[in-house]
């Protein structure tokens, strides 16, 4: 075996899994010694009714909570300091993120505020922010109400930097700790039935996006490549059914579970996705899935000569029968089963289609190489190799 340096890899966090998982949260938060926790979510899971299945257990079980629903679709780090305001105002002892993954990206950002010294900045993973955070955290509580994401068991938090210090507009930087992980997630896939279908394909395609990335990255991490697979497995046997029949149960579980799996590989690392659609959000803007699934089949042609081998096990595990195809025509089919998915999801045809101004093109591609997470994409990046992806994906 070739000489590797030594490397530390940190498993998820204490997962509990089932319908009606939500009824144990008060004996949870009782199992932490939580005597006041503070609720982290958004205006659209308080309307939707889902909030109010996370609040009976507590108040079945005498806990005083207190709600904060000011999250954004893509947290600030202005609304994680306004988080953190509330979480010490009110005595506050334990976190509980119900939502998507910009409710539990903004929760960890909001605990780590509790007892580090604000503002984010130093805590960001492009200024060596990983050394600085440290264990003295509360306990985190993640229920998830979408599947795509997979914040309930990653160590990233990625916010909205809005205070200009790396670049000229605000832009994505991401917090990356094992101390991000939540210390229980809490996966019923009941609170994911009422996801509508472009939630459902988005979200959907996002972790799609996390299995094919993370397979084909350059970090050594074999575990994280197995679970991957499993994971992209999962997802192409089920993603159509819950998009398609959003009340399917089973269906929706299998998402909910393959969502978490596909989060943890991406320890892995991810690749050139990321970095490009880590700058639609904010500026288009592009939900994060929809940019996710819009580039991926063009960045898996940028490293089809790169990732050959790759993407013919992709191509099995997104159901296609590679018998009697070379490793070549396996990866070429993997690319073309990306883009039938994304058009059977109802996915826009391109970028521009999907709300981004071309002139903006040059200065993403810029900020693109800011992103941490191009480093580990199997064919190396330039800031041309980005501007060219945005314009053939536009």
């Amino acid at each position: 075996m070739a000489q590797r340096p030594i490397i530390n890899y940190f498993l998820p966090p204490r997962i509990e899994f089932g319908v009606g998982a939500i009824k144990n949260l008060g004996e949870h938060v009782k199992s932490f010694g939580g005597k006041k926790p503070l609720i982290v979510t958004d205006e659209g899971i308080t309307k939707a009714g889902i909030l109010a299945k996370a609040i009976q257990p507590l108040s079945e079980a005498g806990i005083d909570h207190v709600i904060f629903d000011a999250i954004q679709p893509n947290p600030t780090d202005l609304s994680t300091i306004e988080g953190m305001e509330v979480y010490l105002a009110n005595g506050c002892d334990l976190v509980i993120a119900v939502g998507g993954g910009s409710v539990m990206d903004a929760a960890k950002a909001i605990r780590i505020l509790a007892t580090h010294e604000p503002p984010l900045e130093p805590y960001y993973a492009d200024v060596g922010g990983f050394e600085r955070v440290t264990s003295n955290l509360s306990p985190l509580i993640c229920v998830p109400t979408t599947a795509g994401t997979g914040s309930e068991v990653s160590q990233g938090a990625v916010i909205t930097d809005t205070s200009h210090n790396t670049t000229n507009r605000a832009r994505k930087r991401a917090i990356v700790t094992p101390h991000n992980m939540a210390s229980l997630s809490l996966l019923d896939p009941e609170l994911t039935v009422g996801m509508p279908p472009g939630l459902t394909a988005a979200t959907g395609m996002d972790a799609v996006t996390h299995t094919i990335e993370a397979y084909v990255a350059t970090r050594y991490h074999p575990i994280a490549e197995g679970v991957a697979l499993q994971a992209l497995k999962i997802l192409a046997m089920n993603i159509r059914q819950a998009y398609h029949h959003g009340d399917d149960i089973e269906a929706r579980g299998q998402m909910l579970m393959a969502s978490a799996m596909a989060a943890f590989s991406f320890q892995k690392g991810l690749g050139a996705v990321h970095s490009l659609a880590h700058q639609l959000s904010t500026d288009a803007p592009i939900p994060h899935g929809v940019a996710n699934a819009i580039l991926l089949p063009h960045v898996m042609e940028f490293n089809l000569p790169h990732a050959v081998d790759g993407y013919a096990e992709i191509a099995a595990a997104l159901g296609i029968n590679t018998a009697d195809m070379t490793k070549e025509e396996a990866a070429s089919v993997a690319i073309d089963e990306v883009r039938l998915l994304n058009k059977e999801l109802g996915m826009p045809e391109g970028l521009g289609a999907a709300g981004l101004n071309r002139e903006r093109i040059p200065k993403l591609a810029q900020d693109a190489m800011l992103d941490h997470c191009y480093k580990f994409n199997p064919r190396p990046c330039t800031e041309t190799d980005m501007r060219l992806l945005f314009e053939v994906a536009f």
